[in-house]
């Protein structure tokens, strides 16, 4: 708040009207110069807390990343070998049951700070490439995270085929027809899902490139 007082003194004349309005225009030029420069500081502080919030969090998720990745190469592994067993028991029907494994877990990217930025507005403040390369990552944790929904979602389908036959019966030839399709989507969301692995790796060493 900037306050002007009129002057106690009565004025004389224009020359003191002048030295008045010249002393009132200086007093409103260093209060506003004083003001700005506590807000700029405050801008950057608020930049600098951000950017460091952001890079502690983004190195977090560059582990999930990997975990992810890992946990891919793990699947395919094992999806691999359920296709294996379908088809000694399509060319075998009386061959020794095998165990059949689904699993795939969810990770969860964090964004806690990613959404206290936005909350303080400390994008606003930030250079545009800097707040575009933080969009982009956060964009595609979150469609990464998305097509892993779907990866769980076909795994369960696909389980649940297995889990519903009963004890010691074993999977009519439709019934293997039908798991082997769903292993092949499975699959396929698999290859759509490292892809994108690749494409969140690439947009955090552009990061790290910039933000050593």
């Amino acid at each position: 708040m900037i306050d002007v007082h009129a002057p106690h003194d009565r004025m004389e004349g224009f020359k003191d009207f002048f030295l008045h309005l010249v002393t009132i225009t200086v007093g409103l030029l260093i209060a506003l110069s004083l003001e700005g420069c506590v807000e700029w500081h405050h801008h950057r502080t608020l930049v600098r807390e951000a950017d460091a919030g952001l890079h502690a969090e983004i190195e977090q998720n560059v582990k999930v990343e990997v975990s992810v990745r890992q946990q891919i190469k793990d699947e395919e592994k094992q999806l691999d070998q359920d296709l294996a067993v379908l088809a000694v028991l399509r060319a075998h029907p009386d061959a020794k049951h095998q165990e059949m494994g689904f699993t795939f877990r969810l990770s969860f990217f964090d964004d806690v700070s990613w959404k206290t930025a936005q909350t303080t507005g400390a994008f606003a403040y930030m250079p545009y490439t800097d707040a575009r390369t933080y969009s982009d990552i956060y964009a595609a944790q979150d469609e990464l995270y998305t097509v892993q929904q779907q990866v769980v979602a076909d795994v369960m389908r696909a389980a649940a085929l297995v889990v519903a036959q009963p004890e010691g019966i074993k999977p009519s030839p439709a019934q293997i027809d039908e798991l082997t399709d769903h292993i092949g989507m499975v699959q396929m969301r698999l290859i759509l899902l490292e892809s994108m692995v690749d494409v969140l790796d690439a947009t955090y060493q552009k990061y790290r490139s910039n933000h050593p």
